[in-house]
């Protein structure tokens, strides 16, 4: 098969002006987007809540006040939040800092419909040189991103992956696009998307969206 019909069969998610509001506030400042499997996107906007409620709204786990989200022209809420898999979304995802790292792995491979045998933990553990012991906030933050973005991989019919702000961790532009693109890279080699402030200087040629209005008012 050539790669040009590998990157027809490419599953394609797209939010076409896409907006959630709050009585009078906007959870999500209209916003279209599109990402193919294998593929890594950038979407931008300001530090605060539309950060993360575009991420619930492409798993389908957000009530749209207009616009549309389809994954292959399937627009329900099923589908969506069937192949979106959301990592390390605060106050979603987000894994209790104070929880040793272990239960994490084991709450995620659990997910993954995998045996959160010790063995296994301690493997994961062991190809990060990572001591046993550790609680969430003493991961340094790139294996941190990768191995929570590697584990949701892992869940049966994930195809999309969601970083959520991963500059709140400290991580330099480099290091989080490195981290999605290993992740892009690698098999079911899901869409990834990541979102970011505007701060963030996003290299020529990496797709990049806008979280609400392209220009300021």
């Amino acid at each position: 098969m050539s790669e040009d019909a590998v990157e027809e069969e490419a599953p394609t998610l797209r939010a076409l002006g896409v907006r959630a509001r709050q009585r009078a506030r906007d959870l999500l400042p209209t916003t279209s987007l599109t990402l193919r499997g294998g593929e890594v996107a950038v979407a931008v906007g300001p530090p605060g809540g539309g950060h993360t409620s575009l991420a619930l709204a492409l798993a389908g786990r957000l009530r749209l006040d207009a616009g549309r989200i389809d994954l292959d022209g399937d627009a329900s809420p099923r589908a969506l939040q069937a192949a979106v898999a959301l990592v390390d979304v605060p106050g979603v995802s987000e894994p209790d800092e104070m929880v040793p790292f272990r239960t994490i792995l084991g709450e995620e491979l659990a997910m993954a419909k995998h045996k959160p045998r010790a063995a296994a933990i301690d493997r994961w553990l062991g190809e990060y040189d990572l001591a046993p012991d550790l609680t969430t906030e003493a991961v340094p933050p790139r294996p941190r991103l990768e191995i929570l973005g590697r584990m949701a991989s892992l869940r049966p019919g994930t195809r999309f992956l969601v970083l959520t702000y991963p500059e709140r961790l400290g991580l330099p532009v480099g290091d989080w696009l490195k981290v999605a693109y290993d992740l892009a890279g690698a098999g079911p080699r899901p869409g990834v998307l990541v979102t970011a402030s505007r701060a963030a200087v996003i290299p020529t040629g990496v797709p990049t969206f806008t979280i609400g209005p392209t220009e300021e008012a």
